[in-house]
């Protein structure tokens, strides 16, 4: 697979060029949100060295992640359990309406 885009963006000073296949405004516009945690990160403890702050910023965006995927789980099972409830509905007023 060919990734026609680079993309450099910059994260605490730092330059990266990203290799994708997105569009590159996403791309930057992702770096600016990472960008920002880290930047908060780092604003909370002037220890945490830029390494550290990205992979605490990494630890966020993938618990934010997970809930979001089990969020989507929980919210198909519950169509799921509406459709079912609707077939049963269907099927009872046929039953009743003459």
């Amino acid at each position: 697979m060919s990734l026609p885009n680079t993309v450099e963006v910059v994260i605490s000073g730092r330059k990266f060029n990203i290799k994708t296949d997105k569009d590159p405004e996403y791309v930057k516009k992702l770096a600016q949100r990472l960008e920002t945690m880290v930047e908060k990160i780092k604003a909370g403890n002037s220890r945490v060295t830029f390494d550290k702050a990205l992979v605490v910023a990494c630890f966020y965006l993938l618990d934010e992640n997970e809930a979001l995927k089990n969020q989507i789980k929980e919210l198909g099972e519950e169509i799921k359990r509406l459709e079912e409830g609707a077939k049963l509905l269907i099927t009872t007023s046929q039953k009743i309406a003459p």
